[in-house]
């Protein structure tokens, strides 16, 4: 089946629509025409007949005419009205008729035009009477055709008809150039986004111009769509290509303690050693592979993490007492709380975040320093900041610190995944949070968050 154009559609419907809607018009006014029409030759029959009437009763001239048969065929006649004239037995004297049978009705004393069909025809008929000069009654009655319908009406005028086709064909004619125009933008629409199919190219954008309508509204759309999809994608890459980083050395290594246990582990000891490697990698794996798992099932909320009242100060003073008891630089962790703070929140994914942030400001904070741990109740959220005096985050890493698997030049000799403040900055991301982070070369780093009490 042929495959017809978006554009030849619209045409066709729009001219459609516009036969339709010109023949309830062209319906509605031959209706009123014909009214109009009808009423008219009424009047026009009243006012030939009251014509007569009025000569025969005041002109002498007129009157002699008549009497003497010196009337004429013409005076019998006025347009379409024909007139005939009877005595005072109703006998017909003289005059002429449309059709000979209306000749033959018998008299009707009416004010108005009365119709009557013969032979499926149309007419009307006046009757009056004269009050002739001399004394003597004389009856008047003129007669008329009427049309049968509308579409007598019609006939007599063809142009109308042969009218509307024409104005049919130019309005399709109308109709499909203006869709063409309207539709070019979708067409440079459709054809971008086949290029972008084809190539794969996601950094061609869709070019805007014309007014501000709704297809500029949807070009931006589309637009704004194949950037998201771009840096999405850009970011799958990047994630595939940290993800296969990260498990290659762990990987490596077990492989190389395998060949050398085979090779060269003669004794228990060496045995020992080679296995504690491969299982420390291991767990290294396990580790990186249990917050891939955290963060995606966050990120893509296919696991739900029920929210309920918590006192958020039990929770920052349990964690500071781990902490406290679990640093090894003789960093002093000090808590700044000016009031209790109940709020819904997740309490497991609040401690994962709590830990993350603890555990880095220890990991990067200086010997001997200090780490503070502030908490601020503002009416219908609350504030958490983490603040170390360590060596701080270069200027231009600070935008990438949230990447997965993002570690500075200063962090590479660390432990660390590259995970910790990108799930941080998911669980913040599930609770309705803002989370931003301040540094300074040699000064230290500070994180601030701003929850709502009761999230959506």
């Amino acid at each position: 089946m042929m495959r017809m154009s978006l554009k030849l559609r619209i045409a066709l419907w729009f001219t459609i629509l516009l036969m339709f809607i010109s023949i309830i018009v062209f319906l509605i006014a031959a209706e009123v025409y014909w009214n109009y029409t009808e009423k008219l030759i009424q009047n026009e029959l009243l006012d030939a007949v009251e014509e007569k009437v009025f000569l025969m009763q005041t002109d002498s001239d007129y009157c002699e005419k008549y009497y003497e048969g010196e009337l004429s065929f013409s005076d019998f006649l006025k347009g379409d009205i024909y007139l005939m004239f009877f005595d005072e037995t109703r006998n017909r004297i003289s005059g002429v008729s449309v059709n000979e049978e209306l000749g033959l009705q018998p008299y009707l004393d009416s004010f108005f035009p009365q119709p009557i069909m013969i032979n499926g025809q149309k007419y009307y008929y006046y009757d009056a009477k004269i009050d002739s000069m001399d004394g003597s009654d004389l009856y008047i009655r003129g007669t008329v055709k009427a049309e049968k319908s509308i579409w007598d009406i019609l006939k007599k005028h063809t142009y109308l008809l042969l009218a509307f086709p024409i104005m049919l064909l130019l309005a399709f004619i109308g109709g499909y150039w203006l869709t063409g125009r309207f539709l070019k933008p979708i067409k440079k629409i459709d054809e971008t986004t086949e290029k972008i199919r084809a190539s794969g190219d996601l950094s061609s954008r869709i070019e805007i111009t014309g007014a501000r309508d709704e297809i500029t509204a949807l070009a931006e759309n589309i637009n704004a769509m194949f950037e998201q999809l771009e840096i999405n994608f850009e970011s799958q890459k990047q994630f595939t290509s940290n993800v296969s980083h990260e498990l290659r050395t762990p990987v490596s290594v077990i492989l190389a303690q395998c060949e050398y246990a085979i090779e060269n582990a003669n004794d228990r000891l060496n045995l020992f050693q080679t296995i504690s490697g491969i299982q420390k990698q291991g767990y290294k794996m396990t580790q990186l592979i249990e917050s891939l798992l955290l963060f995606n099932r966050i990120e893509r909320g296919i696991e739900e993490y029920k929210k309920e009242d918590v006192i958020v100060n039990e929770l920052i003073l349990s964690a500071c007492e781990d902490f406290q008891l679990l640093s090894e630089k003789g960093i002093t962790i000090k808590i700044q709380m000016e009031q209790e703070v109940i709020a819904r929140i997740n309490r497991e994914l609040f401690e994962l975040m709590l830990n993350n942030l603890l555990q880095n400001a220890i990991r990067y904070g200086k010997e001997n320093g200090n780490v503070c741990v502030i908490l601020r109740d503002e009416g219908n959220t609350f504030c958490l900041s983490v603040a170390d005096d360590g060596q701080g985050i270069p200027e231009e890493d600070l935008p990438h610190i949230f990447d997965l698997f993002f570690r500075g030049d200063k962090s590479r000799n660390t432990s660390g995944l590259g995970l910790g403040l990108s799930l941080v900055k998911q669980v913040v991301k599930y609770h309705n949070g803002i989370i931003s982070a301040e540094s300074k070369e040699g000064q230290g780093t500070s994180f601030t968050i701003e929850f709502p009490k009761t999230p959506l």
